[in-house]
């Protein structure tokens, strides 16, 4: 008697990438009094550190803001979910003044230690920031917008707007979907039922070539 094996369309289509992570009020527009909706400010000391929330004019974003008058670690942050496994990008746009350059100026930094990005020192104009990347066995990161660092106090002020958390890659490693598909390659030609040789062996050339997965140049 012959085996029929019906492969769907969501069988051989792998996960595609979510557009952005749960960030939530990347641009600043919301909140109350000096502070911004789902952000919360961090200092190693709050002696002589000035936060600040500037809401949009009109449409456009608002801007966060720290201030340290005496070498400290400031921050601004949110906790963010992502997939254990998965890539992501983290991009801002920064601009500061009179950050002094012997100790980390205004940067990205993922938390728990996961990684920095590349630094502002000095006076710079509004210039993007940005950082790649990938999730170990966490399902959640703190997202900083930092002024100095651990045991890398810093004085001066910085501004952070437009914040995006992009997925650019799934986790590494074979799908649980895919490995289905291989299982049911074994069994179709330890059983003899070489009629559905073509159809798995096309599921599992579509995984691998990213047949329905769309990608983030």
């Amino acid at each position: 008697m012959g085996v029929t094996v019906i492969v769907t369309a969501a069988a051989v289509c792998g996960p595609s990438f979510a557009d952005a992570a749960a960030v939530r009020n990347g641009s600043f527009t919301d909140g109350s009094g000096d502070a911004p909706a789902d952000w919360r400010n961090e200092a190693w000391s709050r002696d002589g550190v000035e936060f600040a929330w500037t809401p949009p004019a009109g449409a456009g974003s608002g801007s966060i803001a720290m201030r340290n008058v005496v070498p400290n670690d400031t921050r601004w942050c949110q906790a963010i979910a992502v997939e254990p496994g998965a890539t992501y990008r983290v991009a801002v746009r920064a601009r500061t003044s009179d950050i002094g350059t012997a100790a980390s100026g205004a940067h990205i930094a993922i938390e728990p230690r996961v990684a920095d990005s590349a630094d502002l020192r000095g006076t710079q104009d509004w210039q993007p920031l940005e950082i790649v990347a990938r999730a170990g066995d966490e399902s959640q990161w703190d997202l900083c917008l930092r002024l100095g660092s651990y045991a890398n106090l810093n004085t001066g002020s910085a501004w952070f707007t437009d914040v995006t958390v992009t997925q650019i890659g799934v986790p590494t490693g074979p799908s649980p979907t895919s490995r289905q598909l291989a299982r049911l390659l074994e069994w179709a030609r330890a059983s003899g039922r070489s009629a559905a040789l073509p159809l798995i062996g096309g599921a599992l050339l579509a995984f691998g070539l990213g047949i329905g997965r769309r990608h983030v140049s």
